[in-house]
This record gives structure tokens, sequence and C-alpha cells, in this order.
């Protein structure tokens, strides 16, 4: 029965995410905001990490069978992918460089609020 009520509370938070996902007046996927709302529901304590945790393991350890549809409609535009490689590529390169920028920003900013905004000891 936990089981249950775990997909539901998943269930829930992604129809609610869906829903006002449609009424904003801008584009956000309702999956990125469906993250936002669990994690500010995990964080408020509407509701408890083990409430969701084994659902969520599970989801975890099965992952690439998520992306595998995803995969496969790549595949039927492989010949739009070849001809636009490289810049593809070059996206790639330069958004991961901003990305691992930014994480390592949000780690500094992270470790400063954590000592309180001192500035002594950081790694970075």
């Amino acid at each position: 029965m936990n089981v249950i009520r775990q997909i539901l509370i998943l269930f829930g938070i992604c129809l609610g995410a869906t829903v006002v996902s449609g009424l904003l007046p801008f584009t956000l996927p309702a999956s990125v905001l469906a993250i936002l709302l669990l994690a500010g529901l995990l964080g408020v304590g509407l509701v408890k990490e083990g409430s969701v945790a084994g659902l969520c393991d599970f989801l975890q350890k099965n992952l690439t069978f998520l992306f595998l549809p995803a995969g496969v409609g790549l595949l039927e535009h492989l010949d739009l992918l070849a001809s636009s490689g490289l810049a593809l590529a070059a996206v790639c390169m330069v958004s991961g460089f901003f990305t691992f920028g930014a994480a390592a920003l949000t780690v500094r900013l992270v470790q400063r609020i954590q000592k309180g905004g001192r500035n002594e000891g950081t790694d970075l």
C-alpha cells in the first residue's frame, strides 16, 4: 500500500505542475515545475522524504529505460544531426563550460552560506 501512496503523491505533484504550467503566461516545462514543486514541498515539510524515497530510488535506478524512447526518436532524425553535427558539438562544448562554471559558483555560494558568510577556507 505504501508504493501506491508514493505513486499518488508523485502523480499529484506532476498533475499539479502540468495544470500550473498551462496557466502560466510564459513557457515553463511541467517536468521542471514538478521538480521545483517537489523540492519546495520537501523543504517546507508538507511532503516527507520517506513518503517518496522508495519510488524515487526505483526511478533513479531505472533512469536509462526512461530515456530510451528519446534516444530512438533521435535516430529518426539522424540525417539532420549529421548535417549540423559540428554546430551541435560546439553548442555542447560551450554550454558544458557554462554549466561547469555555474556549478562551481553554486558550490562556492553554498559553502559560504554554510559557513555563515565567512570567506575563509574555501576550496574553490
